[in-house]
């Protein structure tokens, strides 16, 4: 894949003036004085419709003549980020004039926190990084607590608009009702939505073993691991072959280098391996063949066993405290044995022995298509809702997707040889210091953001030779995409409202049951063979069939 420029955009945005929307039809939310005083200026649209017909397009000037002020709701992934901090914050209050009233919550905190003010009626103007579901932005849209932003779109948003239809996915950004009730995270396809699985390559050079291709390859390759010295150290039995946690359990990490078309790592529903179905993979007899092969694994001592106990947090510690381990599951391996440090030598640096393992056999990787919901929701009780169109639409244009996805040049990144390169503890950042991540609007993760994730004008400078690691993952997709080893992304299903009420019934009886059983299978609390059958049955008492036809409905329909 070219590491530049994926997308083209049609349209940018200028903030400094006024932001110009696409045709459409006039909002039915209601507006303001200030907002019918900002929009009397209306300018010829640059642009059509999706219809492809023409009408007047409608435009907010910022700064704004007299200061609004917007109550917000934000989700962050680390508490010690707030939206206040952050670089497009800052710019935004100063070019705009709208002043945000901003709620931080962490992460951990979001659902509980967010469902008692929705349920309360005490909610803000706005959602920014919510975390909403897709049934909740369509539960919440049908009781009108969520606006209706298609003609808001259409009319104040040409940034965002012409991503979606670049993209021609319109029906993905779509609730059930036929109603759009927030804006996307606007990202490059990519393998985000599974954990790789890390393989101590150097592991396999001390041992003299090649990559496994192979489940039984994979096995051979973790029994190696246990029974010899794969660190080197002297000492045979130190080494953890594989180790996983609670928070993602051995199957999620593994299931897709057995060629599961996951829709992520927490769904339980996969694309059949001949593309023609949606099936419930914990149901399948495929599935039951790769458990026995885990249980197995667990049974010989070559997964670790607390691996249904033990937290990712302390995984991570394990890992930066000179634990031996063979194989794990992470967003990047760093995260688990310590990032590349060049202070420290190669042997210390431990990240330079991980490299992730390929799926197996004719297997590919699972693809996220790089849009996903709940960046941005606006309420009922938000009064300016074309201006805080306009105002969110910046963010899907080049010169607000750089503020909010790298802050501002010469403070928290600089441009050399004209590409990007982040300031980190030995450049800081003249404002945020060390925390160079506390700019940007990522906020630590956890949550998606209303925003593109990437530029088009830019490359991201990457220091090989201070940070030899640096260009890892990037590495991982063009070595899966160079070799064939990628499902298309995930297409976005459209069910009814029945549908999904009954799927999601179905799925509060199943998912606890279904994670309980296999916890047990795995650690060899129950035996497969002879539970296997009254497992299925009690799925299928559950409600699992109508679950599984609901979903095989809507994906007929994309045929």
């Amino acid at each position: 894949m070219k590491r530049k420029k994926l997308l083209s955009l049609l349209m940018t945005g200028v903030l400094a003036l006024s932001m110009l929307a696409g045709c459409g039809k006039t909002a039915e939310q209601g507006g303001s004085a200030q907002t019918e005083k900002a929009s009397q200026d209306s300018e010829a649209s640059q642009g059509s419709a999706e219809t492809g017909t023409e009408s007047e397009a409608k435009s907010i000037t910022f700064p704004l003549e007299e200061p609004i002020e917007i109550s917000v709701y934000c989700c962050s992934g680390d508490s010690s980020m707030k939206l206040e901090d952050t670089a497009i914050f800052k710019y935004m209050e100063e070019k705009t004039n709208v002043k945000l009233k901003v709620t931080n919550v962490n992460l951990t905190e979001n659902d509980e926190k967010r469902n008692v003010l929705v349920n309360s009626g005490d909610y803000p103007d706005v959602f920014i990084k919510g975390g909403m579901s897709p049934d909740e932005l369509y539960q919440y849209g049908s009781e009108g607590i969520l606006l209706q932003l298609d003609d808001l779109i259409d009319q104040y948003a040409p940034n965002y608009k012409a991503l979606i239809d670049e993209r021609d996915a319109w029906n993905d950004v779509t609730s059930t009702d036929g109603h759009i009730y927030s804006t996307y995270e606007v990202s490059k396809p990519n393998t985000g939505n599974t954990p790789n699985m890390w393989i101590n390559e150097q592991w396999l050079k001390n041992l003299g073993l090649d990559m496994p291709t192979t489940r039984e390859e994979f096995y051979d390759v973790l029994v190696a691991f246990k029974e010899k010295d794969a660190d080197g150290d002297g000492d045979p039995n130190n080494e953890i072959p594989w180790i996983a946690s609670s928070d993602i359990t051995p199957v999620e990490f593994l299931l897709p280098c057995f060629g599961y078309n996951m829709q992520g790592w927490w769904d339980p529903w996969t694309v059949s391996e001949d593309g023609q179905s949606i099936e419930f993979f914990p149901a399948t007899e495929k599935y039951k063949e790769d458990l026995a092969f885990i249980a197995k694994c667990y049974k010989e001592g070559l997964l670790y066993k607390d691996s249904f106990s033990i937290t990712c947090d302390q995984i991570r510690a394990m890992g930066q405290t000179g634990e031996s381990l063979g194989v794990f599951g992470e967003w990047h391996p760093g995260n688990v044995v310590g990032y590349y440090d060049k202070t420290k030598s190669e042997e210390e640096n431990k990240i330079l022995q991980y490299t992730a393992l390929m799926p197996f056999g004719d297997a590919k990787w699972p693809t996220a298509g790089g849009l996903v919901r709940g960046g941005f929701c606006m309420t009922d009780k938000c009064q300016y809702p074309e201006i805080m169109m306009a105002w969110i639409d910046f963010l899907y244009s080049e010169e607000g997707a750089l503020i909010a996805d790298y802050g501002i040049e010469g403070d928290t990144y600089d441009l050399v040889d004209g590409k990007i390169k982040m300031r980190d503890k030995n450049n800081p950042s003249t404002t945020w210091g060390e925390n160079v991540s506390h700019a940007l609007l990522a906020m630590g993760g956890g949550t998606f953001s209303p925003c593109k994730t990437y530029v088009d004008d830019y490359e991201i400078y990457a220091d090989l030779e201070s940070d030899p690691t640096a260009n890892l993952l990037l590495d991982t997709y063009d070595n899966l995409e160079a070799n064939d080893k990628l499902y298309r992304a995930w297409p976005t299903l459209t069910l009814t409202e029945e549908q999904i009420e009954t799927n999601s019934d179905v799925s509060a009886d199943t998912d606890s049951y279904r994670l309980t059983y296999r916890a047990e299978v795995i650690t060899g609390k129950k035996d497969l063979d002879s539970t296997w059958d009254e497992y299925i049955s009690t799925l299928n008492k559950m409600g699992l069939q109508t679950a599984v036809d609901n979903m095989n409905d809507a994906y007929d329909k994309l045929k």
